[in-house]
């Protein structure tokens, strides 16, 4: 079974179904707990120990340990990501991040985002055809709708007309003259004469051979 990309993404999240001005509510919440905070903190090797020493926090004003930003600000573009990134072709920056709030174990974060900007013929495509740079300002709040990160991203986004390099290179293969493949089977007749060539010197080089011995042994 085949299955094609564009099947597996959204239909109405290439570059042209943005426009300045748009906000979006994305559809899913996410409740933190406490392995992904304490688990990626430590990975990282984040010291910080308001992330993952509770002893410690009880004496802090919020009384819990903190969400490290990192997943924070990676919960809320996550939870983004299935309307501004399904057609992402790169990432190109992140910026003015921003943690309003912190987030606290068991905390749920729900995600929104507005378009800022467009440009149709980026100057940096990064060596692709038909995209167009968009910036979004993302942002996430918690079940009491305080809001706990704001941070603005770029992204090169796939047109409606987008084609793989790899895609066009093997049309173009596919439309040349078959030159080639005539080039090639030609190397391979080539081959089997050269062996047929060779496997007849063998045979007379042993016929002759045999016809030598049964001489000599007529002679005894």
């Amino acid at each position: 079974m085949t299955i094609q990309p564009a099947s597996l993404t959204g239909s109405h999240n290439y570059f042209e179904d943005f426009n300045v001005g748009d906000v979006y509510q994305h559809a899913r919440g996410k409740t933190v707990e406490g392995l992904e905070n304490v688990l990626l903190t430590n990975l990282v090797l984040n010291t910080a120990q308001a992330h993952f020493n509770e002893h410690l926090a009880e004496s802090l004003p919020q009384k819990h340990r903190i969400t490290f930003g990192g997943v924070t600000a990676s919960i809320v573009i996550g939870l983004a990501m299935q309307d501004t990134g399904e057609n992402a072709i790169e990432e190109v920056g992140l910026d003015k991040v921003r943690f309003r709030v912190p987030v606290l174990h068991g905390d749920t974060l729900y995600a929104f985002t507005e378009v800022v900007a467009k440009d149709d013929n980026p100057d940096d495509s990064r060596g692709h055809d038909n995209v167009g740079l968009v910036h979004f300002r993302h942002w996430g709040v918690n079940q009491r709708d305080e809001t706990v990160f704001e941070g603005e991203r770029r992204v090169l986004l796939k047109k409606r007309g987008f084609r793989p390099v790899a895609f066009d290179k093997e049309a173009s293969a596919l439309a040349t003259p078959a030159a080639a493949p005539t080039k090639t089977r030609a190397k391979v007749r080539a081959r089997v004469a050269k062996r047929a060539r060779a496997g007849a010197k063998v045979a007379l080089s042993s016929k002759a051979g045999k016809s030598k011995s049964g001489t000599r042994t007529r002679r005894r």
